[in-house]
């Protein structure tokens, strides 16, 4: 059994996963879990692509985890996370 150190990397994307990414956090402790369909909040942060409009929201619309080895040091773990303007269902 394996008992390297694990870090752990977050990284939201707008729209798909081709462009960088918008926002990013490292840590040596997981993050919570996030599904498809969760809101995204994006107040708080200016570095948007597209900053949703009054009445939109952003919406998560893919998930992917990449997993890696660094010999004899520690296992990365990254959790991306892809995000879609949404029209708000909020009253």
């Amino acid at each position: 059994m394996n008992n390297l150190p694990i870090e752990y990397h977050f990284e939201v994307y707008e729209g798909t996963f081709l462009n960088d990414p918008s926002i990013s956090w490292s840590s040596s402790t997981p993050f919570p879990a996030v599904a498809v369909g969760d809101y995204f909040e994006h107040r708080g942060y200016d570095r948007w692509y597209e900053t949703p409009k009054q009445g939109e929201r952003f919406k998560v619309k893919e998930i992917e985890h990449i997993f890696w080895e660094i010999a004899e040091d520690h296992i990365g773990h990254k959790l991306m996370v892809c995000l879609e303007v949404v029209v708000s269902e909020k009253a």
